[in-house]
């Protein structure tokens, strides 16, 4: 072999350790950061959980396997789970009128969710207190038990688990998504003058901002009421659990877990908010 050669067989075998080098190092590189963003994460989520198994703060916690004094559900077997957007204008830790009123039935057989909307202005008997009302004031003044007896007295049915969102929090949510896509039913305008806000939403495909998110959940200044909100409503959950779980979101993990710590309650442990989300 030419001296030549051997040059450039050298150099060859240069720039090939060099390669390997490079790639083995990024490869660490990426493994280490990895680990420490899942460690960020899994703190964030152990401090966030803290604060959504602690309902207004105040109520003693269950036990995951318990739901309201009664035994839980076997795994394979549907439950219920009441679903209440929480109207908490003064910031006051999840108190005030449930103005979004849901009982979504779980089937993991089947692997399905059906979902049952719920007016709040539904006059009924507010079990504890012994007289009639609209049933988003069972929550404001009996807190969760007093919101989950009534719903099971006007239904009929048992209530196997609860879960709680401020809807402050989920105008925030929205926000740390980007936006919420979705196809607005209809063109809706409001100036809300207080904070000077304008909500000017246009039927058609859209991507909705966190007050106008809000305001198309809760719009019912048309001839349809609450059965068209109640609707609206169910099209928005399902657009945001789309989006949340898509991989787009994975940069704003800690943004999303630090929103729902602050604004969500629930009595669904963590392994089986994870089988609801799988």
């Amino acid at each position: 072999m030419s001296r030549k050669e051997k040059v450039k067989k050298e150099r060859k075998n240069r720039r090939y350790r060099w390669t390997k080098r490079f790639f083995l190092f990024f490869f660490l590189a990426v493994v280490a950061l990895s680990l420490a963003y899942a460690g960020y994460v899994g703190a964030k989520m152990y401090q966030a959980w803290d604060k959504i198994q602690s309902e207004n703060e105040s109520r003693p916690a269950q036990d995951p396997d318990q739901v309201v004094g009664k035994v839980a559900p076997k795994k394979s077997e549907p439950f219920s789970v009441l679903l209440l957007g929480i109207d908490d204008k003064q910031a006051s830790h999840m108190k005030g009128l449930s103005d979004v009123i849901m009982v979504a039935i779980v089937n993991p057989q089947t692997k399905k969710v059906s979902l049952l909307s719920i007016p709040r202005d539904t006059y009924t008997e507010l079990i504890g207190l012994g007289y009639k009302d609209k049933i988003n004031h069972a929550y404001a003044k009996g807190g969760i038990e007093m919101a989950i007896a009534t719903v099971e007295n006007f239904l009929d049915i048992k209530i196997d688990h609860w879960a709680a969102i401020n809807l402050d929090g989920f105008r925030d949510l929205v926000n740390v998504l980007g936006g919420l896509k979705i196809y607005a039913e209809k063109d809706m305008y409001h100036h809300y003058k207080k904070e000077n806000i304008i909500i000017d939403i246009k039927e058609g495909p859209t991507v909705l901002n966190g007050d106008e998110a809000l305001y198309y959940v809760r719009f019912r200044k048309d001839v349809e009421g609450d059965f068209g909100r109640n609707r609206r409503q169910q099209q928005v959950i399902k657009a945001l659990l789309d989006q949340t779980l898509t991989m787009r979101n994975v940069t704003k993990v800690g943004e999303l877990i630090d929103v729902v710590g602050d604004n969500f309650r629930t009595d669904i442990s963590a392994t089986q908010m994870l089988g609801l989300v799988r």
